[in-house]
C-alpha cells in the first residue's frame, strides 16, 4: 500500500465516523463471492491483510459463494489465497451463496457459520442479520426474521443485513423479486438502512427509498459486466474489492477498496432507524 493510499484509506475512515475507537464503535470486513481460487482471490486476501493495519477489524463477514464449486474448503479456495487472514485468528460470519450448497461443509466448519440464518450484536453497536436467500421462502426464517426485526422496535442501533442473491442490481444476474417482494416490507417497515448482497461479481451501490443495497461480489471470482438498468443506481463498477464497515449505533461508513488499495466508493449513513 503506498502512502498516499495509506492516507486516503485514513481520513476516509475519519470522515466517515471519526475515531473508530471509541467506545460501542466496531469495524468489520466484508467479501464475497470469493473462494475461487484464484489469483485474484488472494491478491484480495492480501489487500485485506495490508488495510487492517490502518483500519483494524473484529472480523470478517461474507455475502456467500465462500467455497467454489460445491462449497468445500481446501488448500486451493482457503488455506493457500486466505492464509494471511487465518493467520490473524480473527473470526468469519458468513451468509451461504448457491455454491456453498453442493455438500462441502466449508462455511459451516471454516468459517463457523452451520447456521443459515442468525443474528449477532457486535459490541451493540449495530445489529447484523445474516439470511439464507437459497431459502428465501421459507416460514420458519420468514418468522424468526419477522421476530428480530420486531425486537430492534425500541432501539435506534442500526440495522445491517446480509445475504447472497440480490434484491436490486445491474448486473448480469438479475434481481430476485419474489424474495424481494417478501423481505424488502419487512426492511423498510423496521428501518433497515443497509442491506449487503453478493452473487453479481461486481461492486454496485443502489439506493431504494430508505435502503442502501450494495452488492459486493467482487472477491476473487471472474467479473460480470454492469447491464442493467436500475433506478437508484449510483455506482456499479467490474472491480475486485472489498469492504470495510464501521459502525456506531448512529453512524455507517462503508469503504470499497480494491486489490490496488483504491479506494473506489465510499459512503456514510446516518440513521435515524424509522
Amino acid at each position: 500500500m503506498t502512502t498516499r493510499h495509506r492516507v486516503i484509506g485514513t481520513l476516509a475512515a475519519a470522515v466517515l465516523l471519526g475515531a473508530a475507537g471509541q467506545a460501542s464503535a466496531v469495524r468489520f470486513s466484508v467479501i464475497g463471492d470469493w473462494g475461487s481460487g484464484s489469483d485474484n482471490q488472494a491478491r484480495i486476501a492480501k489487500r485485506m491483510c495490508a488495510d487492517r493495519l490502518t483500519a483494524p477489524v473484529s472480523f470478517i463477514a461474507t455475502v456467500g459463494d465462500n467455497f467454489y464449486d460445491t462449497g468445500y474448503a481446501k488448500s486451493s479456495n482457503w488455506s493457500n489465497p486466505m492464509r494471511c487472514l487465518i493467520n490473524t485468528g480473527l473470526p468469519w460470519r458468513a451468509a451461504w451463496g448457491n455454491h456453498d450448497l453442493g455438500g462441502g461443509t466449508g462455511t459451516a466448519t471454516a468459517l463457523k457459520s452451520p447456521k443459515r440464518w442468525y443474528t449477532m450484536t457486535p459490541s451493540g453497536a449495530v445489529r447484523l442479520i445474516f439470511l439464507d436467500s437459497n431459502q428465501w421462502s421459507n416460514q420458519s426464517q420468514l418468522t424468526w426474521l419477522k421476530k428480530v426485526l420486531q425486537s430492534e422496535a425500541g432501539s435506534t442501533r442500526p440495522i445491517i443485513v446480509l445475504f447472497h442473491h440480490p434484491h436490486r442490481t445491474a448486473g448480469t444476474h438479475g434481481p430476485a423479486t419474489s424474495q424481494r417482494q417478501l423481505w424488502e416490507p419487512l426492511f423498510l417497515k423496521y428501518g433497515v438502512k443497509l442491506v449487503l448482497q453478493g452473487h453479481n461479481h461486481n461492486y454496485e451501490r443502489i439506493q431504494y427509498k430508505s435502503i442502501t443495497y450494495i452488492t459486493t461480489g467482487g472477491g476473487g471470482a471472474g467479473l460480470y459486466p454492469c447491464i442493467r438498468p436500475t433506478a437508484g443506481l449510483k455506482v456499479c463498477k467490474s472491480v475486485h474489492q472489498f469492504l470495510t464497515v464501521t459502525a456506531t449505533p448512529t453512524k455507517i461508513g462503508v469503504r470499497a477498496v480494491d486489490t490496488s488499495g483504491r479506494l473506489i466508493d465510499a459512503i456514510r449513513l446516518s440513521p435515524p432507524r424509522v
